[in-house]
């Protein structure tokens, strides 16, 4: 999501253990002739070649793959108890509440090593089966430890870290079926698959949207925490029926693991071509510029004259509100801007992105209240709007990184590529963090709250004076690359 979209709508309505900048994981659902490419990793477990035709899959390869990523979405239910759980039993300011969040995505950066890793040391001879056992044993464990154990910081910190570590590892192992199963079908067939599991991943995080709020109207943090933690407990009994061929062929495992050193220059060469190193650049800078974090939960949910003082309940609204305009968002790229370039859509989508979060400022001085809008209905529209031009600016970078994919190295440089989107995204929060901090904004000093969102939303524009990284059209990079191997053999 462009950074004046994060900072502004994504941040205020909650701090989640996934940020708004990695919401290509759980996206909404893409039509069927949009980007759906695998987020996958760094090896092949096919034998090669053309595959005979398959039987269609059948139910139960569709609901181990779509359980896997609706649980995905689910789990955002924890978002606003670990929000709440920081500010009002660990009595921590905005600056480290977004610190801790934040840092608790980085293994949503590491994906690709993730998938070599199941590749490469099968257990018990397969590759995905106790992977997603192991999975569902860390998320269990960490949510059971924050409900029953955690007392600081920084040990909330370790089990938030464990359990979106499991999530991740579960998206990877999903997504490495998906990508088995496509492998030799037409690309309907494969964007049929990645329909299916992204709609279930949309459902998911729109039921998340709701519940993450109701829930604390009778339930404590820790109770929630504790609630949470069933959910992995899923994967432990979806191992045992997930497709999964038994590796017989140990020498196909050393193989995986010879060709790391390989696959990885082969990685290195292709990342610093030009026309991948400099956009790829681009989509970090974009998301690096400061984010106001949780910030705005603080702003939102503090009693007047501090704060708002809007209800858990209604921040849950907010984050409906939010996530079936993020769905409207895509429908309206799909329909009118997919066979637009992209230098364009994301000047335009930047620039309308940021004069958005400045309005915010309004919201912040209380000059709507002048004008008879009560601050909710304010907050409500503005996270509609916010959602469908923060998605329109989203695409770009989400088709961009598709097409900047080499013939053969598709899934690889796509998880690359979005794991560099994703780190942008942190580093983007570290660095309002400290923002945060110079400025004062802390639980019980908000007065210059205000600076705090107009710099990180004037300062998304920034990235644009690089506008030039960005391809103008498609970038083609097949037979290029096709002709460096030439040259080079």
């Amino acid at each position: 999501m462009s950074n004046s979209a994060r900072s502004s709508r994504g941040s205020s309505t909650q701090v989640q253990t996934k940020i708004d900048v990695l919401s290509q994981e759980n996206s909404p659902l893409l039509v069927s002739d949009g980007p759906v490419l695998p987020d996958y990793n760094l090896g092949s477990v096919s034998a090669g070649g053309k595959l005979d035709k398959r039987p269609p899959p059948d139910m139960n390869f569709y609901f181990c793959t779509s359980w896997v990523l609706f649980l995905e979405g689910l789990s955002g239910i924890s978002g606003l108890a670990v929000s709440y759980f920081y500010k009002n039993t660990l009595h921590v300011d905005p600056a480290l509440l977004t610190t801790v969040s934040s840092l608790t995505n980085l293994p949503w950066t590491c994906k690709p090593i993730y998938g070599f890793i199941s590749d490469a040391f099968p257990i018990g001879g397969y590759r995905r089966k106790p992977y997603l056992f192991i999975a569902g044993v860390m998320g269990f464990g960490s949510w059971v430890a924050m409900s029953l154990l955690v007392n600081g910081v920084w040990s909330g910190f370790t089990c938030m870290l464990i359990g979106s570590t499991a999530i991740a590892i579960a998206n990877v192992i999903s997504e490495a079926i998906i990508v088995e199963r496509s492998k030799g079908e037409p690309q309907e067939f494969a964007s049929h698959l990645q329909s299916v599991v992204w709609g279930a991943a949309s459902i998911g995080g729109l039921i998340a949207s709701f519940l993450s709020g109701y829930l604390l109207k009778f339930m404590s943090d820790r109770q929630v925490f504790l609630l949470v933690s069933i959910l992995p407990l899923s994967l432990i009994m979806l191992a045992f029926f997930t497709p999964d061929k038994k590796v017989t062929d140990r020498g196909s495992a050393e193989h995986e693991r010879g060709q790391m050193r390989q696959k990885m220059q082969q990685l290195y060469r292709t990342v610093m071509m030009p026309e991948i190193f400099y956009p790829t650049a681009f989509i970090f800078i974009l998301n690096a510029t400061p984010s106001t974090g949780s910030a705005w939960f603080f702003f939102y949910s503090s009693k007047p004259p501090l704060g708002l003082g809007f209800s858990a309940e209604f921040l849950g609204s907010i984050n409906v509100v939010g996530s079936v305009f993020n769905l409207a968002g895509v429908i309206f790229f799909q329909a009118f801007l997919k066979k637009m370039a992209f230098r364009p859509i994301l000047i335009w989508g930047t620039i309308v992105s940021t004069a958005l979060g400045l309005s915010n400022l309004i919201l912040v001085f209380h000059w709507n209240r002048a004008y008879g809008i009560p601050d909710w209905f304010f907050c409500l529209g503005e996270s509609a709007i916010q959602s469908v031009v923060g998605w329109v600016a989203t695409m770009p970078i989400i088709v961009m990184a598709s097409r900047l994919c080499p013939d053969g190295m598709e899934g690889t440089m796509y998880a690359l590529i979005m794991s560099v989107n994703n780190l942008g995204g942190i580093v983007g929060s570290q660095v309002g963090a400290v923002l945060c901090t110079y400025l004062g904004v802390s639980a019980t000093n908000l007065d210059n709250f205000w600076l705090l969102v107009f710099i990180s939303n004037a300062s998304s524009i920034l990235p644009l004076l690089l506008i030039g990284w960005v391809p103008a059209g498609d970038p083609g990079l097949v037979e290029k690359l096709a002709e460096d191997d030439e040259e080079r053999n």
